[in-house]
């Protein structure tokens, strides 16, 4: 045997070292808690943009003019914001296919009517119909008139700046509609759709913008429905 070789210590077993069981504790309590941060972060981050997207879907607008008209004619005015929103998209110059004018989208026979209800035959023109305030009011007072006809209620208020007051009252008088003369079914599907877009857009007004508007008890709410 070679010398080098036979004089040579064996080198011997080295050990890896290996961790203690506080340390892999350590190792896994600190991945577990970078892996909840990084879920949160990013269930913040998405929650945001969910927020963000709602903000664009439900802008406020002439909000003023809402709650002095709502005020004025004992409404909710997120309700009203709501039904705005739903009808122009809150575009002052709306026009929509069957002639409904402005933010409120009132009709011009229907808006003729309004003005002679509040003493206006004398200053009003179908163009003001496009003025935010002269809008807001008119389907404010149209809001207001439903309201007494239909005792608060606000799927018959709802349904009938839809369909009419006339739809609804046929409505209420056919039992495959009503129950104890209170409106269950919405037969029109158009008015039934457009009925829960109001709904959904009221949800998300009054959570996104809680502090927007004042309801007092004696405007007609959605809460009390």
């Amino acid at each position: 045997m070679n010398e080098q070789y036979k004089n040579r210590t064996p080198a011997r077993n080295q050990k890896n070292p290996r961790l203690s069981k506080i340390q892999i504790a350590i190792i896994i309590v600190g991945a577990l808690v970078f892996a909840v941060a990084a879920s949160f972060a990013g269930y913040l981050i998405y929650e945001n943009a969910l927020y963000q997207q709602a903000l664009r879907n439900y802008p406020v607008a002439y909000s003023e003019l809402i709650l002095q008209f709502a005020e004025q004619y004992d409404l909710d005015p997120y309700l009203v914001q709501s039904v705005m929103r739903c009808e122009s998209s809150n575009d002052p110059g709306a026009v929509s296919d069957a002639g409904a004018i402005g933010l409120m989208q009132i009709m011009p026979d229907t808006a003729t009517w309004i003005a002679h209800k509040l003493d206006l035959d004398d200053v009003y023109t179908q163009d003001m119909l496009y003025l935010p305030e002269t809008s807001i009011e008119f389907g404010c007072w149209y809001l207001h008139f439903l309201s007494g006809r239909f005792n608060g209620n606000v799927k018959e208020i709802v349904a009938a700046y839809n369909a009419g007051h006339g739809s609804v009252e046929d409505w209420l008088a056919d039992p495959r509609f009503s129950e104890n003369g209170v409106l269950v079914t919405i037969p029109f599907e158009q008015t039934a759709r457009y009925y829960e877009k109001v709904m959904e857009a009221y949800e998300n007004y009054t959570t996104l913008y809680p502090d927007l508007f004042t309801v007092t008890a004696d405007q007609t709410s959605v809460a009390a429905e």
